[in-house]
């Protein structure tokens, strides 16, 4: 997912808390330039910060992460089961130590390359 997405969902989730930019800004400890910028996907986010603006907004990590998919019978059983590790995953998450965090992300993009 690009950051351009996730920003859109957090200046949706935002706008539905009825804050403004520079409410949430300071609520994070960070710039209103800061928040539009991630808002308007023009800077990276770190899971940190992520985080971090989910509990702000009170909406779980995976609001900000997960791809939007068409529900329905077109979706194949695959793709359910997928969606399922996804959010077990995103689930555990929170559990681990920044550090384990990063660790697991190493692990990950280790894999991804290794089946390329």
């Amino acid at each position: 997912m690009i950051y351009r997405e996730i920003g859109k969902r957090i200046q949706k989730a935002r706008e539905e808390a009825g804050l403004s930019q520079e409410e949430l800004a300071s609520a994070l400890g960070i710039t209103q330039s800061a928040l539009s910028n991630y808002e308007l996907g023009k800077r990276r986010l770190y899971l940190a910060n992520l985080e971090q603006l989910a509990g702000v907004l009170e909406r779980p990590l995976g609001y900000f992460m997960e791809e939007e998919r068409p529900a329905g019978p077109g979706r194949g059983r695959q793709e359910e089961s997928s969606d399922e590790v996804t959010s077990e995953i995103l689930r555990l998450l929170p559990e681990f130590s920044p550090g384990e965090r990063a660790e697991l992300l190493d692990y990950m993009k280790w894999r991804r390359d290794r089946s390329r």
